[in-house]
């Protein structure tokens, strides 16, 4: 977690996001599910998910969209905000699996007063494969003080 304070011209084209790694366990599933007020059982139950045709309990998708925003704003920092996230699931993540965020600056721009950063994001599993591509956030970064 970073609690300094990244301005929009210490930024440049291409910086890469320091990855983040997160392994998935049915707790800290059941953790999201109960913080979120989402309790479908597909998410914790094994039974269950597994008399719906499903290897295991399978992570919420939303889920690893939340490792993405800390990704971004762990990076960004404390004085930054996170002005969009989007991204597409690509395949499904199981307890055990290591999941790595990672992201690179691909555009910075001025509009309206405020600082912006575009930032390509992708998120990859223990075999390689790729569980979310493409993401994209975009991050309004403070100005350095004059």
């Amino acid at each position: 977690m970073t609690t300094t304070t990244r301005y929009y011209e210490d930024v440049k084209e291409g910086d890469q996001l320091p990855p983040l790694m997160r392994t998935m366990s049915v707790a800290r599933m059941m953790v999201y599910g109960a913080s979120t007020w989402d309790f479908i059982r597909l998410h914790y139950d094994e039974g269950f998910a597994k008399s719906k045709g499903f290897a295991a309990p399978f992570v919420d998708g939303q889920m690893t969209g939340g490792h993405l925003a800390q990704l971004v704003q762990d990076w960004a920092g404390p004085d930054a905000f996170l002005r969009k996230l989007s991204f597409r699931n690509r395949t499904m993540c199981f307890p055990g699996d290591v999941l790595t965020l990672q992201g690179t600056v691909t555009k910075k721009w001025i509009e309206n007063g405020e600082h912006l950063v575009e930032c390509n994001l992708w998120v990859d599993n223990q075999k390689g494969e790729k569980v979310i591509q493409p993401g994209s956030a975009v991050v309004r970064c403070p100005a350095r003080p004059r």
